[in-house]
């Protein structure tokens, strides 16, 4: 009489002679099994909802932080004679182009064109 009768007893001794040889080797010393309790499983969660809230806070603080020191604004008044070239001039840095300075001027005042009057504020850009 054969050993084996009929496809599917051969197919399941197979998987159960496979399974066999694979179990032992998984937790042989190598790789220990941890189990985790009722108790162990919500510190392990609370931990992990602490250390989540501890970056997000930290994230917060420091967006809203306002220790940062403000851009000093440089304000100057016009004097009679002054155009917009002779402003920048004398008030750009060295390595500034003067004309890329005076449309700064521009922006930093609104101003649509080059027009300045005698005793207006004007506000320089910082570069």
């Amino acid at each position: 009489m054969p050993k084996y009768t009929t496809y599917k007893s051969i197919y399941e001794a197979g998987q159960e002679q496979s399974a066999a040889a694979v179990q032992p080797s998984l937790h042989s010393g190598r790789f220990p099994r941890y189990r985790l309790t009722r108790s162990g499983a919500v510190r392990l969660r609370l931990l992990l909802v602490v250390m989540i809230g501890l970056f997000a806070g930290s994230g917060v603080v420091h967006a809203l932080q306002s220790g940062s020191a403000q851009a000093e604004v440089h304000r100057v008044v016009v004097s009679e004679g002054d155009t917009l070239w002779s402003i920048a001039e004398r008030n750009k840095p060295s390595d500034a182009d003067t004309r890329i300075f005076i449309v700064g001027i521009q922006q930093k005042n609104n101003l649509t064109g080059s027009e300045i009057y005698a005793g207006d504020e004007l506000i320089l850009p910082n570069f």
